[in-house]
């Protein structure tokens, strides 16, 4: 298979964040889908990619390590994915551990709101449950429509964990900025995951890619599950502004977001592989 042919994949979760797969179930289903380099992405955690490696031993799947963090910037809430990192790097999992544990408190207070609701929830069942060491608002969705306390996921958001809902707990973020540079330190390539998701108008987001740029951001995802061809066009145009690297993925999730395939996202998303050397250069070994 050429190069123009070849399928990539730089954003997928795991069971070890809020993904229905395990690392190597998603590896099968990679192969699966004839995808060349997969890249797991789970949330504030690296935990799974050694599984994920050990499991396309053999195989002509390439498994890139990652990570996705949760920032803040400004009122928002920015997600940056970070590519080719050293999964093994003391410091970032220090760094990761601490965010953790905030996410876990945050959890944790957040099941005691929704007991004190009538709901028969205990987060330390549901890490068993699970079997994540990420749990996440998610898990505590589905938990709540397999115990028949909602119809559906989206309910639980618009009725308990949802901003502004009474079960809901802000949690403290790292700052989008410190982000980045956590994976430049852990030798990584930082990558502003899906800007369509933000909602920002032309000139928020390009003030967002502006302040990113300037404080070590290497690329943005252009080509994602949920894009108009109008908003790939606009990313494309603001990489060649800030001469950023063009990324992408599908952000495949399993059966949490059912209509999003590994490699094919909602069936037209088409990740060119030849934007993968590029960002391997930009990685330190």
């Amino acid at each position: 298979m050429n190069g123009k042919n070849k399928i990539i994949d730089l954003h997928t979760h795991s069971t070890y964040s809020d993904g229905s797969d395990t690392p190597a179930a998603l590896v099968e289903i990679a192969k699966a889908a004839g995808v060349s380099a997969l890249a797991l992405t789970d949330h504030d955690t690296v935990s799974g990619v050694k599984s994920a490696i050990e499991a396309a031993k053999g195989s002509d799947l390439e498994i890139i390590p990652g990570v996705e963090l949760s920032t803040f910037y400004k009122k928002h809430e920015i997600h940056v994915v970070g590519l080719f990192i050293d999964y093994n790097n003391r410091y970032f999992k220090g760094e990761l551990n601490q965010i953790r544990f905030i996410r876990e408190e945050r959890n944790r207070k957040m099941c005691a709101k929704l007991h004190m609701l009538g709901i028969d929830i205990d987060y330390d069942h549901m890490v068993e449950i699970y079997k994540s060491n990420m749990i996440t608002r998610a898990h505590i969705a589905d938990f709540l429509v397999n115990k028949g306390y909602i119809a559906t996921r989206k309910e639980a958001f618009e009725k308990y964990i949802g901003s502004h809902c009474p079960a809901f707990i802000q949690w403290e973020k790292i700052h989008v900025i410190k982000g980045i540079r956590l994976i430049r330190a852990s030798g990584g390539v930082p990558i502003l995951a899906h800007p369509v998701a933000y909602k920002m108008d032309d000139k928020e987001l390009d003030e967002l890619v502006s302040t990113l740029k300037e404080n070590g951001l290497i690329g943005m995802e252009v080509y994602y599950s949920t894009n108009s061809q109008s908003f790939t066009d606009k990313s494309l145009s603001l990489c060649k502004k800030y001469d950023l690297l063009p990324s992408g993925g599908s952000d495949y999730h399993g059966r949490t977001k059912p209509l999003i395939k590994v490699g094919s996202g909602m069936g037209g998303l088409k990740v060119p592989y030849e934007l993968l050397e590029p960002i391997r250069c930009r990685s330190v070994k």
